[in-house]
């Protein structure tokens, strides 16, 4: 859950650092005081869009930082551990920076991250529920993934997913091979003559550069026979002044006066060995002599199949040492297009029996969709005749899914419909014209589901909006009953809500000086009692007033 948010120089923030509790926790002020701020800045840290209107007057750049306890959350903590952004400790806390030159950084236990991953980890934190979101649940997707939510089968959608992303990848391959055998005649017939032209010059793997260098060898054979013979009369064949005469007469001249100096040994073995390298490289030199091929047939040979092999790489517009990479793919081509009706039978089975897995796995689906969808609807119903609906009915219509492809989400649509009043025909969601109806069944909808979240904190921002009195004081319950099992933070403009709050945050904008300063106080019991007063009554609080909020505070159960 979320434990604690640390704000430096958000729009109307200057500093704040704030706790939050398990429980439900509520916040109130004046309109125009800045309520939604709180939401906003964890927006913002959780990977929200950001400009640079959010930086504080004045300042150069906003910095927020959430800490999360995750000590029960495994999902959340295999998902750090996957990516190394693990902790010692139980909590996890996110930072993000926004700069005045449009640059944010943002990161995770301290570590750098962008902000895909960021949205991601979040996902497994937080929900936020805001004033117009129920108007996300008038997509037919968000009514589908909130019925496979509630009733656990995400295996199987998950199974239906991968079953047709494989179908359409498949299909798209049978159509490419059809296509490809209704050319393959004309192709074969220009395959084959390339292949001809190549399988003629009976090309090896790597010929070109073995060729290459042997040309320039024997190219300047003449130069370099040569220079070796000029090195071996320098290392021995010049009489009386080579090399390695010289090294002998060296070491036999030290050796008569090693007794003088007790280095002059170490000089004389590096001299020996000196003699010995030479004459190995004498031997070396020698057998190159002997073994040399001044062959000028060959060197003819050479160059005509070098510009062989020149003309047919222009040809094809290649190197000349890509040459043998370009025949092999050219055979295996030619191959395939000859084998291209076994293939496409092997794929159209292959296609057949991916169908019959999609089926039996879309079915099972489905039966399970309308099973929870029986269980929903009832649940749904309960809290909407809760919210001062009384005939309040809520369904799920199923429409069978005709697409000749196999959809990714199953083999049905499927609509959330509501009936308002007794004898009315059940409607869609969508053409639910009343605002404050619409509302509370978004409202019902997500207290019926809430159940069925793994994610621990759930912020409502004003979701109550249009709704009051008796009903009003309903959801407060509702919610304060939620935070039994999760971390509810409500944002309400209703007294009835504000009281049955575990927790009461109160936001205030103060004018000082040439600024405006957003803060927000916890309140005690005596301080919550006067802010519902003030919520309840008009310009002037009366005693009555306030006796009116402490008995709202009371009565809480």
């Amino acid at each position: 859950m979320l434990t604690n948010i640390l704000i430096n120089n958000l729009v109307t923030i200057q500093q704040l650092n704030l706790d939050f509790y398990a429980g439900t926790t509520v916040m109130t002020g004046e309109t125009g005081a800045g309520k939604s701020i709180l939401i906003d800045a964890i927006e913002l840290a959780l990977g929200g869009r950001a400009t640079t209107d959010v930086i504080r007057a004045g300042s150069e750049k906003v910095d927020i930082s959430l800490c999360f306890d995750i000590s029960k959350l495994p999902e959340a903590r295999a998902w750090l551990k996957s990516y190394d952004l693990e902790s010692d400790s139980s909590d996890c806390i996110i930072r993000r920076t926004i700069n005045r030159d449009g640059r944010s950084r943002s990161f995770i236990n301290g570590m750098p991250t962008t902000l895909q991953p960021l949205r991601e980890l979040a996902e497994l934190l937080i929900n936020i529920h805001g004033q117009h979101e129920h108007q996300s649940l008038l997509k037919s997707d968000t009514q589908r993934i909130l019925l496979d939510r509630f009733a656990g089968h995400l295996n199987l959608v998950d199974q239906v997913h991968a079953a047709s992303d494989e179908w359409q990848t498949l299909t798209h391959e049978i159509s490419e091979l059809r296509t490809l055998t209704e050319e393959r005649n004309s192709r074969s017939e220009f395959l084959k003559f390339q292949l001809h032209e190549l399988e003629a010059l009976n090309l090896t793997p790597d010929e070109f550069n073995a060729l290459d260098l042997e040309h320039k060898q024997l190219a300047n054979a003449g130069e370099l026979l040569q220079n070796i013979k000029h090195a071996l009369d320098c290392l021995v064949e010049t009489e009386g002044h080579n090399a390695l005469n010289s090294l002998t007469h060296a070491a036999q001249a030290l050796e008569t006066v090693q007794r003088v100096n007790p280095k002059i040994p170490q000089w004389v073995e590096s001299i020996k060995s000196a003699i010995i390298f030479v004459s190995d490289t004498e031997d070396e030199l020698r057998r190159y002599l002997d073994n040399v091929d001044l062959d000028p047939e060959r060197l003819q040979w050479l160059d005509e199949r070098i510009g062989t092999l020149f003309d047919m790489a222009r040809k094809h517009k290649i190197a000349p040492q890509e040459l043998y990479d370009l025949q092999q793919r050219l055979t295996k081509e030619l191959s395939e297009l000859e084998n291209s009706d076994e293939r496409l039978a092997e794929l159209v089975k292959k296609q057949q029996a991916l169908e019959k897995k999609y089926h039996e796995v879309a079915t099972q689906l489905s039966a399970s969709r309308k099973k929870s969808a029986k269980k929903l609807s009832g649940e749904i119903t309960k809290v909407i005749k809760e919210l001062a609906m009384p005939h309040g009915e809520f369904h799920l219509h199923f429409e069978p899914e005709n697409s000749s492809r196999l959809s990714p989400h199953g083999l049905e649509k499927i609509y959330f419909q509501i009936k308002t009043n007794t004898g009315h025909t059940p409607q869609l969601l969508s053409k639910i014209a009343s605002g404050g109806e619409l509302s509370r069944i978004s409202l019902a909808i997500h207290m019926a589901t809430a159940g069925e979240h793994t994610i621990p904190t759930l912020i409502f921002d004003e979701v109550d909006v249009g709704i009051g009195g008796g009903t009003a004081e309903i959801v407060g319950r509702l919610l304060r009953g939620l935070g039994e099992s999760h971390q509810v933070l409500c944002i309400t403009h209703s007294p009835q809500v504000a009281a049955q709050g575990h927790q009461h945050l109160r936001v205030e904008k103060l004018s000082q000086e040439n600024s405006t300063i957003t803060q927000i106080q916890q309140l005690a019991k005596t301080d919550k009692v006067s802010e519902i007063a003030r919520m309840l009554g008009g310009v002037e609080i009366t005693k009555k007033t306030l006796e009116h909020a402490k008995e709202m505070v009371e009565n809480v159960v």
